[in-house]
């Protein structure tokens, strides 16, 4: 059987070692691809991570701002309802100058308190 002379003849223990040599030297290849990959999501797991975080810090600014502007806007509104309230007097009556005066007044010290502090915040 020559066939098999053949066989006998490529199965010497040098073939053999070098055949598992190369199978093992496959294995750790193919490891070492897996670990890659583990490791490359890891970090994009990461990077998401700290990317979502300063997402949500430029939001919470944001909101802050928001709040922040809502409040002034309710001081602009107390204001502008105490200047009017006296301009209705003013016409109701026809008179008390004084008042109306005092009114503008305090209307004008308040938009100029607004500018500085509009002015602090930019």
């Amino acid at each position: 059987m020559p066939v098999f002379e053949g066989v006998k003849q490529a199965l010497t223990f040098e073939n053999v070692l070098i055949a598992i040599a190369v199978i093992v030297l496959g294995f750790g290849i193919i490891k070492a691809i897996v670990s890659g990959v583990e490791a490359w999501k890891k970090i994009s797991v990461r990077d998401r991570v700290k990317n979502l975080e300063t997402r949500m810090s430029v939001v919470e600014s944001r909101l802050e701002a928001g709040n922040r502007r809502f409040n002034h806007q309710s001081e602009d509104m107390g204001q502008i309802l105490q200047t009017l309230s006296a301009l209705q007097i003013h016409f109701i009556t026809g008179n008390d100058h004084d008042k109306l005066r005092e009114s503008n007044e305090q209307l004008v010290a308040y938009m100029n308190h607004r500018a500085t502090r509009d002015a602090e915040e930019v």
